[in-house]
């Protein structure tokens, strides 16, 4: 007889498949008038594609993203459009590159393992994505493996990488802080001054994260995204943007994570493990997300608006409303 909290996790289990399947085909709606765009402004009227569509996924950990690619690839697929998805997690340095990082930033904890940029390859990040472009031959996808390094983490060998075979359509590169854009001095200055204004109660709570740095572990955060806005976001074409408006759930969704890991009996991170790898990414969030809604994402440009589709998430990851203000 399945126990009550067993129960539980099936009905939630059954609701968190029913949002995917809505994120999947809203998501593969706007993706697919993009797609169409894209082929117009190269020339194409045939339904061919000469350039694959580069769609940036954004969602905090735990909220989907790789279950919502995984998703869209087949259901583009279903609808004769090949699609790829990769994850930002596959770039991140090498063991041995992330051990001299930490050891050249010594100071800043948010530089001692990876997750903040700083820690990912974005060389390589970009060299993936202008291959992917080109849309001859085939692609190593780099590939990433958490568990290596008694749970350091380290870069699989490219022998075992797979290999993405054009012509490519839709290329779906998600991350936790793709699109996240750097601060200005004047808006960082701002941000530090509310960060350590601990006062007034509303910038208390707001911060309360990012209090636990220095301002020079901070801006190092700010400065290392500077390399994502100009060798990185300019190869997106398009954005779907998984907002949510209470980070501190992204503890709880994680959790779920690591207690499904444990349940199955794979390596799981330990209570106070999972606290300290969550709080190094929550600078992060409080940094860039009042940018990002006010400003938006970066991209290549090259289509017309609107280029983001956001979907917002409520505290049980489903979604309550859509928009293309961004």
């Amino acid at each position: 007889m399945p126990t009550l909290s067993s129960l539980d996790k099936a009905r939630q289990f059954q609701v968190f498949q029913k949002t995917i399947t809505e994120r999947v085909r809203k998501s593969a709606d706007f993706i697919l008038g993009k797609l169409e765009q894209k082929r117009q402004v190269d020339g194409l009227d045939d339904g061919k594609t000469r350039r694959p569509l580069i769609v940036g996924i954004n969602g905090a950990q735990g909220s989907g993203k790789t279950t919502m690619v995984n998703g869209l690839v087949k259901y583009l697929g279903a609808h004769k459009v090949s699609a790829i998805g990769f994850s930002l997690d596959d770039l991140y340095l090498t063991n041995k590159d992330q051990r001299e990082l930490a050891r050249k930033h010594r100071d800043n904890p948010l530089l001692q393992f990876r997750g903040q940029p700083g820690t990912h390859d974005i060389q390589l990040g970009r060299d993936t994505l202008l291959s992917l472009l080109n849309n001859s031959g085939e692609t190593p996808i780099p590939a990433y493996d958490k568990s290596l390094m008694g749970g350091y983490g380290d870069r699989v060998p490219m022998s075992a990488w797979s290999r993405a075979k054009a012509p490519i359509d839709v290329v779906l590169f998600e991350g936790w802080n793709i699109g996240f854009r750097a601060l200005t001095e004047a808006e960082f200055a701002r941000y530090i001054a509310r960060v350590r204004d601990e006062a007034s109660e509303n910038n208390a709570s707001l911060f309360k994260h990012s209090r636990k740095f220095s301002d020079a572990n901070l801006h190092q955060i700010n400065e290392n995204l500077k390399q994502f806005e100009t060798q990185i976001y300019p190869l997106l074409d398009a954005w779907v943007y998984m907002r949510i408006s209470d980070f501190d759930v992204v503890y709880r969704w994680r959790k779920d994570q690591e207690d499904d890991l444990a349940a199955s009996g794979r390596p799981s991170l330990s209570d106070q493990q999972l606290e300290d790898f969550v709080s190094r990414f929550m600078p992060g969030y409080e940094m860039a997300a009042e940018k990002l809604d006010r400003q938006g994402f970066l991209s290549s440009g090259i289509l017309p608006a609107p280029n983001t589709l956001r979907m917002h998430l409520d505290l049980e990851r489903n979604v309550v409303a859509w928009d293309h203000k961004l």
